[in-house]
C-alpha cells in the first residue's frame, strides 16, 4: 500500500534529517553512501622522501641528540603530508630512520606496538630482545613483536642506522596504545646469544620448549639475497618482479607480524611492472638502483636510500630502465588485510600500464 504524502514532504523529509543529525543519529536513507562507499575512499596520497634530505637529518640529529640526556631513541619518522596529524607513513604504519652512535646503549622499554628493524649502515650492532642480544649486519631484519623488551647497542667504532617501522598509526586508531620505559634484569630475563636459533628450524632440542610464537631471530639478508638471486630467471610476478616474503616459521610460513608484512623485492634490468592495485598500503625502502614508479597516474622517480608510499587502492607499477638491478625492502599492512578477509586485488585494463599525467616534484632540502 502506497503511502501518501503531502506537498512539503521533500522539505519535511529534510527537516527530520537535519533534526536526527542534531541529536547525534544518522539516517542511513540519507548517508548510505557515506557509510558504504562503492569503494575505498583513500584520505592520502601517495608521497616520496628523498635520501640527501633523510641523510642530513640523521647527520644533524647526531650531533643535537644525546641518549644520555633522556632521549629515548634518535629516530625520525617519515611522515605522509596528509597524515600530519597522525604521524604516519600509511594510516596503519609508520616508517622511521634510526641513528645509534658508536658506543651508545639505546635504553629498554617496550610497547604494545609491533616493530621491525631493517639495517642500511654499519654492522655489529645488537638489538636485545627479551634479553636475547640479536646481532645485526647491513640489510639484516629483526623483529621486535607486542610489548616484549628491547633495547639497542653500538658495540663498534662506527655509527648504525637502521629502518625503524610500527603499526602505532593502527594501535594509536584502535586507542590501544601502551608504553613502559625501563626494565631490570629480573623483567627482562637473560638469554644467551643463539637461543631462539638453537630452538626453531628443521632440527631441534627434543626436551626444549620455546616461549613465543614469533621467533627472536636475525633474518640473514645473505640468505634473502640468495634465493632471490637463483630464481631471478623465474617469471616472477607481472605486477612486482621477483618478491621474497619474510615469514614466521613458527607459524607455517606466515607473515612475520600480525600486522606487519616484510619483503625483499627485486626488479631485474629494463623490467616493467604491470599495473595493479589492492587494499593494502606499502612502504619501499630503496636499496640500490635507480628508476621509477606510476602511482595513480603520476610518476615518482627514486633511487638508494629514498623512501616512496603506495595508498591502499592505488593503481602501481614500477619501471627499472637500467642495466643493473633495483632492489628494495617492502613493507605492508596485508597480514591486517588478510585477517580481517578484506585483501582484494585488481589488475589494470589496456595492456597493464597507466598514462603518466604529472611528475612528483620532490620537497628541497636547505
Amino acid at each position: 500500500m502506497a503511502i501518501a504524502r503531502g506537498d512539503n514532504w521533500e522539505r519535511e523529509l529534510s527537516e527530520f534529517n537535519d533534526w536526527m543529525v542534531q541529536h547525534h543519529l544518522t539516517p542511513t536513507w540519507a548517508y548510505y553512501a557515506a557509510l558504504v562507499s562503492k569503494e575505498p575512499n583513500v584520505a592520502y596520497g601517495p608521497y616520496l622522501w628523498k635520501a640527501d634530505m633523510l641523510g642530513s637529518v640523521i647527520k644533524r640529529a647526531g650531533e643535537l641528540v644525546d641518549l644520555a640526556r633522556g632521549g629515548e631513541r634518535r629516530s625520525f619518522e617519515v611522515v605522509n603530508p596528509d597524515l600530519r596529524h597522525i604521524h604516519g607513513t600509511t594510516h596503519t604504519i609508520g616508517a622511521a630512520l634510526q641513528l645509534v652512535q658508536p658506543g651508545e646503549v639505546a635504553p629498554p622499554h617496550r610497547h604494545l606496538a609491533n616493530a621491525i628493524r631493517f639495517i642500511v649502515k654499519g654492522k655489529g650492532s645488537f638489538t636485545a630482545v627479551q634479553g636475547e642480544r640479536l646481532y645485526m649486519e647491513e640489510r639484516d631484519l629483526i623483529l621486535t613483536p607486542s610489548w616484549m623488551w628491547h633495547e639497542h647497542g653500538n658495540e663498534t667504532k662506527d655509527p648504525i642506522v637502521w629502518v625503524d617501522a610500527l603499526d602505532y598509526p593502527l594501535m594509536n586508531h584502535l586507542q590501544l596504545s601502551f608504553f613502559e620505559p625501563g626494565g631490570n634484569q629480573a623483567e627482562i630475563g637473560s638469554r644467551p646469544v643463539g637461543f631462539t636459533a638453537n630452538r626453531i628450524g628443521y632440527a631441534r632440542p627434543a626436551w626444549a620448549s620455546y616461549p613465543e610464537d614469533i621467533p627472536l631471530v636475525t633474518y640473514k639478508w645473505s640468505q634473502v639475497w640468495a634465493g632471490m638471486t637463483a630464481l631471478r630467471g623465474d617469471a616472477g610476478s607481472p605486477y612486482d618482479g621477483i618478491l621474497f616474503e619474510y615469514v614466521n616459521p613458527m607459524k607455517g610460513g606466515g607473515p612475520v607480524l600480525p600486522t606487519i608484512g616484510c619483503y625483499a623485492q627485486l626488479l631485474r634490468p629494463g623490467e616493467h611492472t604491470k599495473a595493479h592495485r589492492h587494499t593494502a598500503s606499502a612502504i619501499h625502502y630503496v636499496l640500490e638502483g635507480a628508476g621509477h614508479s606510476i602511482i595513480g597516474g603520476k610518476r615518482f622517480d627514486w633511487g638508494p636510500g629514498d623512501f616512496f608510499m603506495i595508498p591502499p587502492w592505488a593503481w602501481h607499477e614500477h619501471v627499472n630502465p637500467a642495466t643493473q638491478d633495483a632492489v628494495f625492502f617492502v613493507l605492508s599492512d596485508k597480514p591486517v588485510m588478510d585477517s580481517l578477509r578484506v585483501w582484494r586485488e585488481e589488475p589494470y585494463a589496456n595492456g597493464g600500464h597507466q598514462r603518466v599525467t604529472e611528475t612528483f616534484t620532490p620537497m628541497k632540502w636547505q
